[in-house]
């Protein structure tokens, strides 16, 4: 893995975010690429509803998707024509579900033909819940789906999790890497022959379809039918 500065990149494109866990890297903020009037999602996993900005104040537009067993104060479905719109997901082992939810603001989001950025965090959480070869499948598709909205997304990864091979496998979905100053000396060297090895075993008998035309706008219940199982 070659991993690059955020003002390299050129948007759209997905980007997988490795750092630790512990730190919280300037580069997100970077990638966000905020600069007025975007249409923001936040992904994250938690175990109580995180703090949302006010409506009042917000520039553009704000999306916050949260996964775990939280208690929402609103639990009504999304209105995409306010400035702040919260979703949530239970169950975090329910891929198909994290997806449709959110594919369905990039859906309103695109057709009000807003700029659209996205961070998940993370990978680590998916992988905490679900198999490696499921998170990475599911992955594949997901960045598929943004990319077909020209979404500006960045994935949280922390490459001191897991096997060399692991990270320098899921790095392969990704249009660019970016790496925080902390994470420099854990970058993966995982050889060539190793990815390839762990790619083969992945996508052999897939439960997702890996090769969605990003071209093509899909719908919610296209999404749920890629995703599930």
């Amino acid at each position: 893995m070659d991993p690059i500065t955020p003002a390299a990149i050129d948007p759209p494109a997905n980007v997988l975010l490795v750092h630790p866990k512990r730190t919280e890297p300037d580069a997100c903020e970077q990638l966000c690429h905020d600069d007025g009037g975007t249409a923001h999602l936040a992904v994250t996993f938690a175990d109580e509803e995180p703090d949302c900005p006010d409506g009042t104040v917000v520039d553009g537009k704000h999306g916050q998707l949260t996964v775990g067993n939280v208690l929402t104060a609103d639990e009504s479905e999304p209105d995409f024509d306010r400035p702040v719109v919260t979703d949530s997901v239970t169950d975090p082992t329910d891929l198909s579900a994290i997806g449709v939810a959110v594919s369905r603001f990039c859906k309103h989001w695109s057709e009000a033909d807003e700029d659209i950025t996205v961070c998940f965090d993370s990978l680590d959480a998916l992988l905490r819940h679900t198999s490696p070869k499921e998170v990475f499948q599911f992955t594949h598709v997901l960045t598929n789906r943004l990319a077909s909205v020209d979404a500006y997304a960045h994935f949280h990864f922390d490459p001191t999790r897991h096997e060399d091979r692991v990270v320098s496998t899921f790095g392969t979905i990704f249009d660019a890497v970016v790496a925080d100053d902390d994470a420099d000396e854990s970058l993966p060297e995982a050889t060539d022959e190793e990815v390839a090895t762990l790619l083969a075993e992945w996508e052999n008998e897939p439960s997702y379809d890996l090769t969605p035309d990003a071209s093509t706008e899909a719908t919610d219940e296209d999404i749920a039918q890629i995703l599930g199982k």
